[in-house]
């Protein structure tokens, strides 16, 4: 189910209760809010909202009751007729009617891909203070690529044509070994799989790209006999990122695709961001983390919008501890396999996600965006991926494994960066806190 998120949802009560209690079931924990509601007494950050639109004006609406409870900017999902001309000011928009796991899913790619973007933003300003100026990355204004699979049918030759007309490349792949081709020859923006009588298939094609690394962020777009509750968990749970059915208008296919290719260049923009800020002077030189100094002043950062806006972070303290022996300074082996688990642990974590050595055989990673469930989550997954790694040793046949000792810490109001990390490493101290040892 993920994580949990705040979503603001704004519609006639008949229509919205009964999303409610299925969001909610989908770990979404929803406000109804009216035209009429009064403001939040208190800032409070929202990771959403989801307007159900009979017409032009209840998205204007929707957007004033919005601002009511937040003046941050958060994503905005519409839920409305095929008739309704998207909008500027929203971010993406379902048709009506739209099963629950559907909206859930593309409410969580967009907060996703939101924080990621704050993030960035955030970091570029921490960036800025070590003597280079703000980091600043163009992006990359290219014509939409999309990748069609199925077969060639006069739907894909309606697709082709709308698309195209568009601005956008559109290549075409009529059997699932011809696609997998393209997808490892050259990046698209999107993948649109035509299911009609070949689901399975489809499935095949969708869970392979979200075992892919490579390919795991690109958007997904299932064309599919129906689209019901039960073909759109399946669907999802696949690693479909939106499904439409046979009855969708050319212009309703050209805007929801063309929708998430946007989401995808835009997600590579933040993450090119992300990465031009891993400048030299922020980094440690030895594991190509971030240093702590830079950590530090990242956390800072943090706590101080959390100030205002209420954003959510978490801090994880992770210690590995060599087997006996293993300390002596001439020990090359102990220095590889910190930059072993270092090179693990980078992989482990988001991209928004910031990791840093601070001591020897200490490291911390700071998780915007994650609350104390997520945490424990993330803490649990790098003790066991570390239990079951083989470090190498002088003698190849006979690697050593690492004990690792991790400790999550939530954010208390208040507290300093300084005060934050002393209180990690203390908690690093406690017995309790060796999660995994091999």
């Amino acid at each position: 189910m993920g994580r949990s998120l705040d979503v603001l949802i704004f519609g006639l009560s008949g229509r919205v209760d009964g999303l409610a209690e299925q969001l909610g079931r989908l770990a979404l924990n929803c406000r109804i809010v009216r035209a009429d509601s009064p403001p939040a007494r208190r800032h409070h950050y929202w990771a959403g909202g989801v307007i159900f639109a009979e017409c032009e004006n209840d998205i204007d609406d929707g957007m004033r009751a919005f601002a009511r409870f937040s003046d941050q900017a958060f994503p905005v999902l519409v839920v409305g007729p095929a008739g309704l001309a998207p909008r500027d000011t929203v971010d993406a928009w379902l048709r009506d009617p739209a099963p629950a796991v559907q909206i859930a899913a593309r409410l969580r790619a967009l907060f996703r891909l939101h924080s990621m973007e704050i993030v960035a933003g955030r970091r570029a300003e921490v960036t800025a203070l070590y003597g280079r100026g703000r980091p600043q990355v163009e992006r990359q204004d290219t014509p939409p690529s999309v990748l069609y699979v199925g077969d060639a049918s006069p739907r894909f030759m309606e697709l082709r044509h709308v698309l195209e007309q568009a601005g956008a490349d559109v290549v075409a792949a009529f059997s699932s070994y011809s696609a997998f081709d393209y997808l490892h020859e050259r990046p698209f923006d999107a993948v649109v799989l035509n299911a009609t009588g070949k689901r399975e298939i489809a499935f095949t094609i969708s869970s392979a790209m979200r075992r892919n690394a490579r390919l795991y962020h690109t958007p997904v777009v299932l064309l599919a006999d129906r689209v019901d509750n039960q073909t759109s968990e399946e669907a999802f749970a696949r690693g479909v990122s939106d499904i439409l059915d046979p009855s969708a208008g050319d212009a309703e296919l050209r805007e929801r695709i063309l929708t998430l290719t946007e989401e995808r260049k835009r997600r590579r923009h933040a993450k090119a961001s992300l990465d031009a800020c891993r400048d030299p002077r922020t980094l440690d030189i030895e594991t190509g983390l971030f240093n702590s100094g830079f950590l530090v002043s990242h956390i800072q950062d943090l706590l101080n919008v959390s100030v205002r806006d209420e954003l959510s972070f978490a801090l994880i303290a992770l210690q590995i501890m060599l087997p006996e022996g293993r300390e002596r300074p001439d020990d090359t082996s102990a220095e590889k396999a910190r930059r072993q688990f270092a090179a693990m642990l980078r992989h482990l974590l988001r991209t928004e996600d910031a990791a840093a050595r601070f001591s020897g055989d200490v490291f911390m990673a700071v998780l915007p965006f994650t609350d104390a469930p997520g945490i424990d989550c993330v803490a649990a997954r790098i003790a066991a991926i570390a239990e079951c790694t083989a470090f190498e040793s002088e003698d190849p046949l006979h690697p050593f494994r690492l004990t690792v000792r991790a400790a999550p810490v939530p954010v208390r109001t208040g507290e300093t960066a300084e005060a934050l990390v002393e209180r990690a490493m203390r908690a690093l101290q406690s017995p309790a806190q060796i999660v995994a040892q091999a």
